[in-house]
């Protein structure tokens, strides 16, 4: 009687730890939605040009790919609850500097703040991982998931909405979204306490650079980049694709981009928990890493709106699978004591890709043209599937055998 009690409040308790998790990595992306397209023309309010807007899109990943890894690690040895009330707390200081910006230079250093302190998804995952077991995880990322393709679709339609009172008012809500999640944080979720061996791990470059060695966490890095690159090539490259290839309308790009986030979150949010009932992880990206390769290429060479839709609609689905199923994989290829540095060293790779795929991706459609980006991507994601079945899967596979695989 008493374990099955036991075993009922282990599963409330993990049911309120997604569930605020959801509502955090939601506001927080509704917020950073809310932002992204608007600071452009808040920029220009203060005499920015084009090129100064460009470096301006770039502060945030920039600051990522240094912050996460570290804001990782430091909740492996302080425990989650802290390091993500610290990450939010950023967040909710940068927003309101925002807001009250007199300057250009307020704006970088307010964006600068937000990309070094917004490690809430690394977090996030890892109290995931931290109350999930293997079979359950990638149902569970998959909600986060879910939960950062809602904010990001619905953050742009509410941002410019709130803009007509001018562009200080969306970051002022922005903020009070930063400042309920830091409410919620506070007396709504449970510490995951960090294990005793964390506290013995070195806290330095070094032994990131031990971790990052490992065949198992390398290959599945370099499956993550090239995958990465490709997708967010494709997502920063789309609206000038589809005018320069299609001469669509913003109205229509708006609406198509829309399209592929509702069926990806829905993919994340619903069909990851049924099929990875069935599947495991690492055969459901066998099964279709080479599959969304053509789907890809051929995107590029749409003639019209119908046929581009009808190819999107299954690479949507598709890279919402294999990109939860890689997440779920990462939590799977370290210790526990060193998850959260290992989880922000993949989404440093993530904001990486961000800042070198947009320029990519303009280069080509210029200088080659836009229905060649297709060929381009689809390359990368070649790349990725060939590093995933000859070098990870092997290995991935010794380790599953050993003693470290991780619970």
């Amino acid at each position: 009687m008493e374990e099955k009690l036991s075993s009922i409040n282990g599963i409330d308790k993990t049911k309120k730890v997604l569930t605020t998790l959801f509502f955090i990595v939601f506001a927080d992306m509704l917020g950073f939605g809310l932002i992204i397209p608007l600071l452009p023309y808040y920029a220009k309010e203060f005499g920015a040009k084009d090129i100064v807007i460009g470096f301006l899109s770039m502060i945030y990943p920039l600051g990522q790919i240094f912050a996460s890894p570290l804001i990782g690690r430091m909740s492996d040895k302080f425990g989650r609850k802290i390091a993500l009330l610290l990450s939010v707390g950023g967040t909710f200081l940068s927003l309101l500097l925002l807001g009250f910006a007199k300057s250009l230079t307020l704006i970088f250093i307010s964006r600068l703040l937000d990309g070094l302190t917004g490690g809430n998804i690394t977090v996030a995952q890892s109290y995931i991982s931290d109350f999930t077991d293997k079979k359950s995880r990638a149902k569970s990322l998959g909600l986060i998931g879910a939960a950062f393709g809602l904010g990001f679709i619905l953050g742009p339609a509410i941002g410019g909405f709130l803009s007509r009172w001018g562009f200080h008012v969306p970051a002022f809500f922005a903020a009070g979204l930063s400042f309920v999640n830091l409410l919620n944080i506070i007396f709504l979720l449970p510490d995951s306490k960090p294990v005793e061996d964390a506290k013995r791990v070195p806290f330095t470059f070094e032994e990131m650079k031990k971790t990052i060695s490992r065949p198992v966490v390398f290959y599945l890095l370099l499956t993550k980049f090239f995958y990465s690159f490709g997708f967010t090539t494709f997502e920063s490259t789309f609206a000038l694709f589809a005018l320069r290839r299609l001469n669509l309308p913003l109205s229509q790009t708006s609406f198509v981009l829309a399209y592929v986030g509702i069926l990806i979150a829905f993919t994340q949010g619903f069909l990851v928990g049924k099929i990875t009932k069935k599947y495991k992880e690492d055969d459901i990206i066998k099964s279709l890493i080479f599959v969304v390769v053509p789907f890809l290429i051929l995107y590029s060479f749409s003639a019209n709106l119908i046929t581009l839709i009808l190819l999107l609609t299954p690479l949507s689905v598709i890279s919402g699978l294999i990109g939860v199923s890689v997440n779920s994989i990462a939590t799977k290829t370290v210790e526990r004591d060193r998850l959260g540095g290992t989880l922000g060293i993949f989404n440093s790779v993530d904001s990486l890709t961000r800042i070198i795929s947009p320029l990519f991706g303009a280069l080509i459609i210029q200088y080659i043209g836009p229905k060649y980006l297709g060929l381009f991507i689809g390359t990368s994601l070649l790349i990725s599937s060939f590093i995933f079945f000859f070098l990870f899967a092997p290995n991935y596979e010794t380790y599953q055998k050993s003693e470290n695989y991780a619970v």
